[in-house]
């Protein structure tokens, strides 16, 4: 089973970007959705946005199944955002379901209305606008490439390690939980044929033990790895690979900044 959101080595357009050009798209989306839009009127800005992402991952030949992974992670949450602003939004005037009169700390939270599902609808898409934008630094670009951009920004060494690290123990997550889940199944053990009930009960116990084992373990393994190789011996460490900024770095920028104006001119019109 693949591991979402692992790096994958090819030689694409956004492969061969600088990181600090990856690093400005994903800055620029944070700063996108950190504006305030509520409104439905405002998802316009967030579609063009999310046009653009997408059209970087079919740049970078990522698999459907990969973003449709995402979307499966992503998706109670948005169910439950929709529910709980659609039952708890003060300010909801048109009522789609209406279960009785329950008033608490404001609002009804018998009616499911339509402002409040707007709302948790436009939530769901800045989640997702920010979502889309990480794994599609994480999956094109190296560990190598990323450690050696933080070095030219002169960055602490310590810092650098636990970012890198954070990213490498995400895909490290998947992976050990797919093979616990695969070692449980030839033990008669399948989650995947228990129903939800039986699922909350029973099953996550058998795999997460093992997983934070082995997460101990490994932890344990990198510790040794890093005394081996000089971890925080004084210094500037040395680079395998030089980065150098290229004319389709700055290209990419520009258009990345062109987009970000676009979307912010079209939210103050809206």
């Amino acid at each position: 089973m693949n591991v979402p959101f692992r790096y994958i080595q090819r030689q694409t357009i956004v492969h061969r970007l600088h990181p600090f050009t990856k690093m400005i798209y994903v800055l620029l989306t944070l700063l996108l959705i950190l504006i305030p839009l509520y409104d439905i009127r405002h998802l316009p800005v967030l579609l063009i946005w999310l046009g653009l992402s997408a059209a970087l991952w079919a740049a970078a030949r990522i698999e459907v199944g990969r973003f449709a992974a995402l979307l499966k992670i992503l998706a109670g949450t948005f169910i439950f955002l929709m529910l709980a602003q659609g039952f708890t939004y003060r300010h909801g005037k048109t009522v789609l379901i209406k279960f009785g009169d329950l008033h608490f700390g404001g609002s009804n939270v018998g009616e499911l209305t339509l402002e409040g599902v707007q709302l948790g609808f436009m939530l769901s898409v800045r989640i997702l606008t920010a979502a889309s934008s990480l794994p599609l630094l994480v999956m094109t670009t190296s560990n190598a490439e990323l450690m050696a951009a933080m070095n030219q920004l002169r960055l602490p060494k310590v810092m650098t390690f636990m970012f890198v690290s954070a990213l490498s123990f995400t895909s490290l997550i998947f992976e050990m939980w797919n093979n616990i889940v695969d070692a449980q199944k030839l033990r008669a053990f399948d989650i995947d044929r228990m129903d939800p009930i039986t699922r909350l009960r029973r099953a996550y116990v058998p795999i997460i033990t093992p997983l934070i084992l082995l997460l101990f373990r490994k932890a344990n393994d990198f510790q040794i790895a890093l005394e081996t190789k000089g971890f925080g011996s004084p210094g500037r460490p040395t680079e395998i690979q030089t980065l150098q900024m290229k004319p389709i770095d700055f290209l990419a920028i520009g258009i990345f900044v062109a987009v970000f104006i676009l979307c912010n001119l079209l939210r103050f019109r809206l």
